[in-house]
C-alpha cells in the first residue's frame, strides 16, 4: 500500500497542498472549520507526517533532550513518560540522559545534546551554584528547568521553569504531622544544594515553628535523594538517644528505604513511627505501603515542561521574558501516619 501524502488529501478535499500543509503544521491562514476537516481526513486516510523531510526544511533536528538525576528513581521515570508523550504528540523525539547526581555528567550531557543538534533541553538536575547554568546561558539552545529552580532572583530572571510548590507542599505535610500530636520529628532531606530540598526544608520549618517545634540537629539528615542513604540514616538515628516518632522525607523513593530500615529495626509503621514522603510515585498507593505523601503530579509536570520548551523552540514566546509555572502540591493522606480521614479538618 502506497504511503498517503498531502497531495492525496488535497485531491480528496479539492483544496491546495499549501492549505493542507498549513493546516497539518498548525500554521496561520486556514480557518478553524477547514483545519478540523483536514485533520479529520488526514486521520481517516492514515496520513503519517515525514519528520525527516520536515527537519530538512526547518533545519531543526526535531529532537529534545531530557536530563535527569537518576532514572532508577520512579519520580524521574514518571516525569520522563510525561515529557515523551507530549514531544511525540508534537512530532519530536526525546533523548534521555542520566547524570547519577554528578555535575560533570550533567555538563557532558549538555555538550552531547548540543553536538547532536538537539533543538532544546529540559533539565531536572540543576543545583544552586551550578556552573552549567552559565554554559546554558551562553548557548543558543533553548532550555527549560523542570522540577528544579534557581532561587537567586537575578540569575533566575530570564530562565524558564516548570516546578511544583515544594514550599507549600512541605508545609502541609509538616503541619499534618504536628496536628497528629507529633513533637519529636525527624527530616530525611534531599540534596540541600537543590531548590527542591531547600524549599521543602523551609516549608516544613514554617509549620514546625507555628507549633513551637524545633528539629534536633541529629534528626535532620541530608541523604541526597538516595534511597540507600535514607535506609542507613534511619539505622543511625535509632541507634542514638534522640528517637523521633515521625519522619518527614523529601522523596518517596527515600521513604521506601526508610520503611525497609524501620521494619528491620523492629519498628511498626505507623504505630511506632509515622512517615510522610514527597512525590506520590505509583508504588506509594499500593496495599501494604499506603504512604502518606505529597503529590507533585510529575507526569503532568513533564507534559507542561515539554510544551513550554517546544513553544520556546518555535519562537512562541516573547524575547527577553521568562515563563515560570508553579504547580500545586497536594497532600495525599494514607495509612503511614496512622490517621483516619474521618473527622479530619484541614
Amino acid at each position: 500500500m502506497n504511503k498517503v501524502t498531502i497531495k492525496d488529501i488535497a485531491r480528496k478535499l479539492k483544496v491546495s497542498t499549501t492549505t493542507i500543509s498549513n493546516a497539518l503544521n498548525d500554521k496561520p491562514g486556514v480557518g478553524k472549520v477547514v483545519r478540523e476537516k483536514i485533520v479529520q481526513m488526514a486521520g481517516e486516510m492514515g496520513y503519517q507526517p515525514n519528520y525527516f523531510a520536515k527537519s530538512l526544511v526547518s533545519k531543526q533536528s526535531l529532537a529534545i533532550g531530557l536530563i535527569v538525576s537518576s532514572i532508577a528513581d520512579p519520580f524521574f521515570s514518571e516525569l520522563a513518560l510525561g515529557v515523551n508523550e507530549k514531544v511525540s504528540e508534537l512530532g519530536y523525539t526525546m533523548m534521555l540522559f542520566n547524570t547519577n547526581y554528578n555535575i560533570e555528567n550533567e555538563k557532558k550531557s549538555i555538550e552531547m545534546l548540543k553536538s547532536k543538534g538537539a533543538d532544546g533541553i529540559l533539565l531536572s538536575t540543576i543545583l544552586q551554584d551550578d556552573p552549567n547554568i552559565d554554559l546554558l546561558n551562553d548557548t543558543q539552545t533553548p532550555f527549560v528547568l523542570i522540577n528544579r529552580l534557581i532561587l537567586n532572583p537575578k540569575k533566575a530572571s530570564k530562565i524558564d521553569s516548570v516546578s511544583v510548590d515544594n514550599y507549600g507542599g512541605s508545609y502541609k505535610a509538616a503541619r499534618h504531622l504536628c496536628r497528629l500530636g507529633h513533637t519529636k520529628i525527624g527530616v530525611i532531606a534531599g540534596d540541600m544544594e537543590a531548590s527542591t530540598a531547600i524549599l521543602l526544608a523551609q516549608g516544613a520549618e514554617e509549620a514546625f515553628a507555628e507549633f513551637g517545634i524545633s528539629i534536633h540537629p541529629d534528626l535532620f539528615v541530608e541523604c541526597g535523594f538516595d534511597r540507600n542513604k535514607a535506609y542507613k540514616a534511619v539505622k543511625g538515628i535509632f541507634a542514638g538517644e534522640n528517637r523521633p516518632t515521625a519522619l518527614l522525607i523529601h522523596g518517596d523513593n527515600m521513604a521506601l528505604g526508610v520503611r525497609e530500615s524501620a521494619y528491620e529495626i523492629g519498628l511498626n509503621i505507623p504505630e511506632d513511627l509515622a512517615i510522610i514522603g514527597f512525590d506520590d510515585i505509583s508504588i506509594s498507593s499500593l496495599a501494604g505501603i499506603e504512604l502518606t505523601t505529597v503529590s507533585q503530579n510529575q507526569y503532568d509536570m513533564g507534559i507542561t515542561g515539554a510544551q513550554m520548551l517546544i513553544n520556546k523552540i518555535k519562537g512562541q514566546k516573547q524575547a527577553g521574558s521568562s515563563s515560570k509555572i508553579v504547580m500545586e502540591a497536594e497532600l495525599i493522606i494514607r495509612n503511614s501516619c496512622g490517621f483516619n480521614l474521618k473527622g479530619y479538618v484541614r
